[in-house]
């Protein structure tokens, strides 16, 4: 498939929306507490309650299901209204795995795997043939041929966003497996389906000095006092999960209900789609020429802002992407939940 025709298949992609090896450490949040409690919200709209209930039933098994679940629910939510209770529950299970990094030290290292949430641009798999990473004045790196999802069947093989979702999606519908190592699966399921819909989680730019190692998913980028990353990963923040759930759920359906049944999961084809997003409209002209600019004066990069255009395409692609992760959420369930 030429470059010109997937750039094409982006543009459609888009229309159709518009209806319906690096350590990153610390930084490397995709989406806030908002946007992945969105995902999980727009997941359970889609769901059969019986699907729901088999969730939250694995979810009670959860080793630190007391401690991170019950004793942090908020005093306004009604614990005998059993809608909001399990939006609620599905909400922090998406937002655990962030959660686990705060843990004290010997939790988090039980429970906390940062490199999970993100994968190296040049990482190549299935539906994803071509690399996340921008090259700005050099030559693009070697690809790097991905591990087949079939052979991810241990922790130790997990490496990235893709191998994440391979390992827990398979523990989660693993009826064989302790339900406490499910509990923990489901957490990581529903989270890492909404990083991988983050642009800036499958993908870095490179640059021959100023970026030599790669601007970590824009970690690198100064925003006034914050960065391009986190940026994006607060894009739906002040608006909230309350004002935002109609619009996303009205962005997945359309003038029709989505179609749920027999539909099969392909987590590289979403992160395809995240990467196109990155070339087309995270590093856009505006960005990618301050850069140059900055390369070829040989000075650092000043910090940038953001125009009320960009910030206004940046919510709309956070919408879309996080609406289809919640769709895509109940999609997997449905089909690959026993």
């Amino acid at each position: 498939m030429t470059q010109q025709l997937t750039r094409s298949l982006c543009i459609r992609l888009f229309s159709t929306l518009l209806l319906i090896p690096i350590s990153w450490g610390a930084s490397a949040f995709a989406w806030d507490s908002v946007g992945h409690r969105l995902s999980a919200a727009v997941a359970l709209e889609f769901m059969e309650p019986d699907t729901a209930a088999k969730l939250i039933t694995i979810l009670r098994a959860h080793p630190r299901y007391q401690r991170d679940f019950i004793d942090q629910i908020p005093g306004d939510i009604d614990r005998d209204n059993e809608k909001q209770m399990t939006q609620w529950l599905l909400g922090q299970a998406a937002s655990w795995p962030d959660i686990a990094r705060g843990l004290p030290d010997g939790e988090r290292a039980r429970y906390n795997r940062s490199s999970w949430h993100y994968t190296d641009g040049a990482w190549i798999r299935d539906s994803a043939p071509f690399q996340g990473n921008i090259y700005l004045g050099i030559e693009a790196f070697a690809d790097v041929d991905g591990m087949d999802r079939r052979e991810v069947d241990s922790e130790e093989k997990v490496s990235n966003v893709v191998t994440g979702i391979d390992y827990n999606a398979a523990m989660l519908s693993n009826v064989s497996a302790p339900t406490p190592a499910r509990a923990i699966g489901l957490c990581w399921v529903l989270h890492l389906i909404g990083d991988i819909h983050q642009p800036l989680h499958t993908g870095s730019l490179y640059t021959a000095s100023l970026f030599e190692t790669g601007d970590r998913g824009g970690n690198a980028i100064r925003i006034d006092d914050s960065n391009l990353h986190s940026r994006w990963d607060r894009a739906l923040t002040e608006s909230g999960v309350s004002q935002e759930l109609p619009i996303l759920i009205s962005r997945v359906t359309g003038f029709s209900t989505p179609k749920i049944q027999g539909i099969e999961s392909d987590w590289t084809a979403w992160m395809n789609e995240s990467r196109s997003i990155l070339q087309t409209s995270v590093y856009d002209g505006d960005l990618r020429e301050a850069i140059l600019d900055a390369e070829s004066s040989n000075t650092d990069l000043p910090s940038q802002k953001l125009d009320d255009a960009y910030v206004a395409l940046m919510q709309n692609i956070s919408r879309q992407r996080l609406g289809l992760a919640g769709l895509r959420l109940a999609i997997f369930f449905e089909n690959e939940l026993p």
